[in-house]
């Protein structure tokens, strides 16, 4: 989509946000590119008098599936430039600034080696390895390092990368706090370090992260894993699961031991693998005293992983479309987790499994519904919730790939969490866009 730069000008301006966590569509004036995505929504609880906060979470959407749960906002613009030097050589410069200020980029330098991009910075890596249906992010590296990416040999393709993640930089208000009521804080903002290598033959990709982090505390003295490694095998269909037709799969299973276990298995320090689906023991516990001084909060809990715990991870998901066009989207995704040395219990697992029918009526409005069911054990106590949502959508087609929408959802949870151990009933209106 060819635009004025007075035009691109007024859309930064009209966005105030940041660049998107997922796989956007730009626009590019002389190797100048923007781009952006933007996802805000309200939502109101039946069972707590038709009020509800972005912070009182009914469910996790990425077990559940999103449509109707998204009560976290998010919005993003970046920006990037490229120079072409001589002889096939280029630099492109890329900033971002997310809806908290965060402000993240780095450059990337194509033409030094035979083949492929070096870059350097901070940057976000792996996050291209995405269940849209339910934002699961099955791999987040995110980080500061450098590295090369597409890197060919023969029939293969190559990804090597050093990545340093941080606990400080999640939360420097948390961060704050825990200095100045607790004593032993030498070890709070220690660095994990990371190395990344990845070979891609065909469809099939395989990741392999190992992990490091010297000094790995908690406030009360406690010394958890130094080290750990992860491996990833990322299988891509052309069809749904060999079915022919329309359809597109993957096969996604995963394992890693000590700092690659529980919300760190294929990822680094981030404050989304503190909150995703990983360990029951992990993401956020504010009722717990056994976290020391920060009880129960994520940004802690993430790297509280012995040397010897060890998780697993399998994902099937994809997508069909008849020939009316409507079409099926299931995911499947299930994680194990197995402790060596935690009083809480030696283990954890998580089952999930939703499905996203999408039902064209015309041009400019469509139905989704989504149905979703997730089944916990937490060392032999099991309990589960179950999801119904039906949106009705307005799309406007830009032709271009830009796609913006209007949903409308009524969403039923058995089970949740803005209740004592009861239903509840979401209404929601939600606007999105990926730029």
């Amino acid at each position: 989509m060819k635009l004025s730069k007075l035009t691109v000008a007024c859309l930064v301006a009209l966005s105030g946000v940041s660049l998107s966590n997922v796989v956007n569509a730009s626009t590019s004036i002389d190797g100048f590119e923007f781009s952006g995505y933007f996802r805000y929504g309200t939502y109101t609880s039946v069972e707590n008098d038709y009020s509800l906060s972005e912070d009182d979470y009914v469910a996790q959407k990425e077990t559940l599936g999103r449509l109707g749960l998204e009560v976290d906002d998010d919005a993003n613009v970046g920006f990037s430039k490229t120079w072409d030097v001589n002889d096939g050589k280029s630099v492109k410069f890329s900033t971002s600034i997310d809806d908290d200020g965060t402000l993240s980029g780095g450059l990337e330098f194509k033409g030094i080696t035979s083949s492929g991009t070096l870059w350097a910075g901070k940057m976000d890596y792996g996050k291209e390895n995405y269940v849209w249906m339910t934002d699961f992010f099955y791999t987040d590296m995110s980080g500061t390092g450098v590295g090369i990416k597409g890197y060919e040999i023969g029939d293969l393709s190559f990804d090597l990368a050093y990545i340093a993640s941080n606990r400080d930089d999640l939360d420097d208000d948390t961060e704050d706090d825990y200095y100045s009521e607790n004593t032993n804080n030498d070890n709070l903002d220690n660095w994990m370090h990371a190395v990344n290598f990845a070979v891609t033959y065909d469809a099939l990709k395989v990741s392999m992260l190992a992990k490091a982090m010297p000094d790995n505390w908690a406030e009360d003295g406690t010394k958890y894993a130094t080290k750990g490694y992860d491996i990833s095998v990322i299988y891509s269909l052309d069809n749904f699961f060999w079915i022919p037709g329309n359809g597109h799969a993957q096969i996604i299973t995963q394992a890693g031991k000590g700092l690659g276990s529980g919300n760190l298995l294929a990822g680094t320090i981030t404050s989304y693998n503190s909150y995703h689906p990983g360990s029951l023991f992990q993401g956020e516990h504010s009722d717990w005293t056994w976290a020391s001084a920060g009880y129960g909060d994520a940004t802690r809990l993430i790297t509280y992983v012995d040397d010897g715990d060890s998780s697993a991870r399998v994902i099937l998901w994809g997508g069909y479309t008849f020939d009316n066009g409507i079409s099926l989207n299931p995911a499947i995704e299930a994680q194990y987790n197995d402790h060596v040395n935690n009083s809480n219990g030696s283990y954890d697992y998580w089952i999930a499994g939703m499905v996203r029918p999408i039902f064209p009526v015309s041009e400019h409005f469509f139905v989704q519904a989504e149905m979703g069911r997730v089944l916990n054990n937490w060392d032999g106590t099991q309990y589960g919730q179950w999801k119904y949502t039906i949106a009705p959508t307005v799309i406007m087609s830009t032709g271009t790939g830009i796609d913006p929408q209007i949903r409308f959802t009524a969403t039923y949870v058995d089970n949740a969490w803005t209740v004592d151990a009861g239903h509840d009933i979401i209404f929601g209106i939600q606007a999105t866009v990926n730029i």
